[in-house]
């Protein structure tokens, strides 16, 4: 039996890349890409429901524009988070990569990262809590049809 191929990202079941996170965030790839507006509804403010009342006004959920959670940083803090991202990707890259060679595999499984101290676990913690900050992950698993997933350990 041949593999089935995982979907292109942003289709629906597809698993985001680790270029698609950056410190501007899901408001911000909403914004570049406002199609997607419409599934995430109910997620951030200003997006309702299109009722008859507000069509009929004009309102439409892909002409919002979305605000970041990150908006101005001292360089400090730009460093910080920068470095925080840096580390998210690489160990979201790895965990990526070793679910994608394994999908479909009846072998042992993937072999996820593997943190080699204490400290850049805890490390990977924190960046995690601002990624999950600037992309709620329950939104986009739960946003309408899309289903984007995330099949492999985030948390760490």
């Amino acid at each position: 039996m041949a593999a089935q191929p995982l979907p292109q990202f942003p289709s629906t079941s597809s698993i985001p890349p680790a270029c698609f996170y950056t410190m501007q965030g899901l408001a911000s790839w909403l914004n570049q890409n406002p199609t997607y507006k419409q599934y995430f509804v109910g997620y951030f403010p200003y997006l309702t429901a299109t009722t008859s009342s507000l069509s009929s006004a004009g309102y439409n959920p892909a002409n919002v524009p979305l605000a970041s959670d990150v908006t101005s940083l001292s360089s400090q803090q730009a460093y910080q988070y920068n470095q925080q991202l840096q580390l998210f990707y690489k160990v979201y890259r790895f965990n990526s990569n070793a679910y994608v060679t394994n999908y479909n595999n009846n072998g042992p499984g993937p072999i996820y990262y593997t943190f080699k101290t204490y400290a850049e676990r805890n490390n990977y913690k924190s960046s995690v809590a601002l990624v999950n900050k600037l992309y709620p992950f329950d939104a986009m698993a739960n946003a309408s049809t899309l289903n984007w997933k995330i099949p492999f350990p985030i948390g760490g």
